[in-house]
């Protein structure tokens, strides 16, 4: 294409770029209480189009005009972030929105007009701009523009059919779940607790991104959107009051998070250009943008998120559909650690309760440590099993309580221990295993040397006793169906607890 001189230039965008000159030259004269989202739209709108245009020119890769490309964008985003805090003001009411510590109405009023000052100082630039670089464009006076806001004077009837949800249950269940799993990907935006002021910029982008925030962003969009496509005016969501606050706390969540990504988007990509070039003035001082993007855009998606779990939770077992299920302990050392993270994992994944329960004892299969807990009772049923093994074994049963000389002793350990192995009643976890480090007590009987035996050597780690002791587990018929698929695949692992590939039904796992 073509290279062109200025004066072309200038004579071919001078139309274009009138309306968004004349409004942001206007802005100052509008006091924050009278700012409405029609001035905020068309202002976003304008500033829109002539970025899309100064682009289609190459402006941004020509030194002489790349200033007013670039504030050009300022002003689109802030307008954006403008326009979204305006949305959240006038829509609170209708969210129903969890008390959290803050004020958080109080917050967002001061946070609009922190981000109306930084627009009017983004506006007073590109204004400079236009006597700056020769455009010279004659703008026209405010007043010639109409950004009235329409005043609400009430309701239309509410006599449309509602949707009659074909399974209500199954739709609100995932919509929950679905929030609880967004919950702990949002783990990133903790980040405002774990800071201090000074660290902010140290944060950015190793820790927090415009990549990371805007994939946080759109999974709560959508979660948004599966709520008005599925319960939005159904008989559902008019007969649960939770579903419609649990809807608002997605939606203020989504929205905040939308304009700290717009933040950090200009954080990114436009404030190094203000350190670097005089020929503009940056409109916010960094220091002040990085705190309140932790302080309020980040931190109160935060607090949210956190206090709708319990919301969640109660959704969950409002409609969760309760069962019960009997699977075998693992076969490789029972509730290790790889085993009771993953039953843990697909707890914490739909958030509901599950209880496993071993021998009239319960533990919270949401929690790894206590499943681990299980371990000793496990032992205990393992040792008993073995010892009623030993007992019955011809070369014990007769002499079970006699005692004789070490060699004899060993070589009637080997015979047994290589008798339970055929028998598949233990397993051997060592190529070099041997009885050279075991030796009977002054008095042992040969019956007390064997179960000391088994009971050193599986505390060791050495040998396994395979049981057929099966655990119950109780609480959401879905998690108890993906518990049963791991239980199926050997929780994970083969009898040698090496890694198994597990099926794509728990592909969420690999998280």
């Amino acid at each position: 294409m073509q290279t062109i001189d200025d004066k072309i230039f200038i004579t071919s965008v001078r139309d274009d770029l009138k309306d968004l000159l004349s409004i942001s030259s206007g802005l100052k004269d509008f006091r924050i209480e009278d700012v409405k989202r029609p001035l905020l739209g068309r202002l976003n709108l304008e500033a829109s189009r002539c970025e899309e245009l100064l682009d289609a020119y190459g402006v941004q890769h020509n030194e002489y005009w790349s200033p007013l490309r670039k504030i050009t964008a300022v002003i689109k985003g802030f307008s954006t972030i403008a326009y979204g805090l305006l949305h959240i003001q006038n829509a609170v009411p209708s969210y129903n929105l969890l008390q959290l510590d803050e004020n958080f109405t109080d917050c967002t009023r001061i946070m609009i007009d922190l981000v109306f000052q930084t627009l009017i100082r983004a506006s007073e630039e590109i204004t400079r701009l236009n006597e700056d670089l020769g455009l010279n464009i004659e703008l026209k006076n405010i007043n010639n523009y109409t950004f009235n806001e329409n005043d609400i004077a009430g309701r239309l009837k509410y006599d449309r059919i509602r949707k009659e949800s074909e399974n209500p249950g199954k739709t609100a269940v995932h919509l929950a779940t679905s929030f609880l799993n967004l919950a702990e990907e949002s783990i990133l935006l903790k980040i405002y607790k774990k800071l201090n002021e000074d660290e902010y910029e140290s944060a950015i982008p190793e820790e927090i991104s415009e990549e990371k925030l805007r994939l946080l962003e759109n999974k709560f969009h959508n979660l948004q959107s599966l709520y008005d496509t599925y319960l939005s005016g159904s008989d559902v969501a008019e007969k649960d009051p939770n579903l419609p606050v649990l809807r608002g706390q997605i939606s203020v969540v989504y929205h905040l998070l939308e304009c700290a990504t717009l933040l950090i988007h200009y954080y990114e990509r436009h404030s190094p250009y203000f350190k670097e070039k005089n020929t503009l003035e940056a409109p916010v001082e960094t220091q002040q943008l990085l705190y309140h993007l932790m302080n309020y855009f980040i931190a109160f998606p935060e607090q949210y998120i956190r206090a709708s779990q319990e919301l969640c939770k109660d959704i969950l077992k409002h409609y969760a559909e309760m069962g019960e299920i009997q699977v075998p302990i693992p076969n490789y050392r029972g509730f290790h650690v790889r085993p009771s993270t993953l039953i843990a994992k697909i707890v914490v994944h739909y958030g509901s309760d599950v209880t496993m329960t071993l021998c009239q004892h319960d533990y919270n299969a949401s929690m790894p440590l206590e499943l681990f807990r299980a371990n000793e009772e496990i032992n205990h049923v393992k040792r008993q099993s073995v010892a009623e093994h030993l007992v019955k074994h011809k070369l014990i049963a007769q002499d079970i309580n006699s005692t004789y000389d070490v060699p004899l002793m060993k070589k009637i350990l080997r015979i047994v221990f290589l008798d339970l192995l055929e028998k598949q009643k233990i397993m051997i976890y060592e190529n070099n295993f041997s009885f050279e480090d075991l030796t009977p007590l002054e008095d042992e009987t040969l019956g007390e040397f064997a179960k000391r035996g088994i009971a050193l050597y599986l505390a060791m780690g050495k040998i396994d006793i395979v049981s057929d002791a099966k655990v119950i587990f109780t609480g959401d018929k879905r998690v108890l169906q993906d518990i049963q698929i791991l239980a199926e695949n050997g929780y994970g692992e083969d009898k040698f607890g090496n890694n198994i590939v597990l099926p794509i039904t728990l592909s969420y796992l690999r998280r």
